[in-house]
């Protein structure tokens, strides 16, 4: 029996294959075994198209990456579309801070759009890279200073386990540490901690076992692939990792 009973795609990991064939890319994803998709973009679908193509394949849209921008200046576009497909979560998927008071003005961005996010009812969350993990001369890293200055009931936190190894953080380790915001993970495997080249699930050093049995037991909804290099191609790799993840 699995840990998990669904598995999730970001579909920016077949970023180049939506570019010739939306459709079909939804199709072969939904064959291989996976019941949710990540957006990142919509490639040019209206609201109506995307979900028709969502029911044939019986998926469901789990979350949507939307940029900071696009929230700060076409929030009620992004929330009208969405709530037609019937997203479940609005994630900021990328923003590099760099000071402090970078991160100061990050969360008052953020404040009135999760506001906004969450009226509409969305979850509404922020997913890491590794250079949030970069500490302040408090010691304190700038992804928990933002998890600090912003409302737990409104921003969850999307964690991408491959950046937290990536920043040389003990994923366990963290996961405990943030377990009431984590409410998304993006699974994603690092070959090695020297070269940390992205490879299969099934191929490298982090133990997905542990990590997902860590999510469940404090509260993880979503479970998502995010690869971003392929050894041979992308549904090669896909259906791998989706086999990998549901015989865990």
């Amino acid at each position: 029996m699995s840990l998990i009973k669904e598995f999730n795609l970001q579909l920016y990991s077949v970023r180049e294959l939506i570019k010739d064939n939306f459709p079909e890319v939804l199709k072969r994803v939904a064959q291989i075994g996976y019941t949710g998709v990540e957006f990142a973009g919509y490639g040019n679908l209206t609201a109506s198209q995307m979900r028709e193509l969502l029911e044939e394949n019986d998926l469901k849209s789990i979350s949507s990456h939307v940029s900071l921008e696009r929230l700060l200046n076409n929030l009620d576009e992004e929330l009208s579309y969405n709530q037609q497909i019937g997203t479940q979560a609005i994630i900021v998927p990328y923003h590099s801070p760099e000071t402090a008071q970078d991160v100061e003005k990050l969360a008052e961005q953020l404040a009135p759009i999760a506001k906004a996010v969450r009226s509409a009812g969305f979850i509404f969350g922020y997913h890491n890279h590794a250079h949030e993990f970069t500490k302040s001369e408090d010691g304190v890293t700038h992804l928990d200073l933002l998890l600090q200055l912003t409302d737990p009931r409104d921003v969850v936190l999307e964690l991408d386990v491959y950046w937290v190894a990536y920043a040389g953080v003990d994923v366990l380790e963290y996961m405990e540490k943030q377990k009431e915001r984590i409410r998304l993970l993006h699974i994603k495997q690092m070959a090695d901690f020297e070269s940390k080249k992205c490879v299969d699930l099934d191929e490298g050093v982090l133990d997905f076992n542990r990590i997902i049995r860590k999510g469940l037991e404090n509260g993880v909804q979503h479970c998502i692939l995010e690869q971003e290099e392929f050894a041979v191609s992308p549904y090669q790799s896909l259906e791998k990792g989706y086999k990998h993840i549901m015989n865990l």
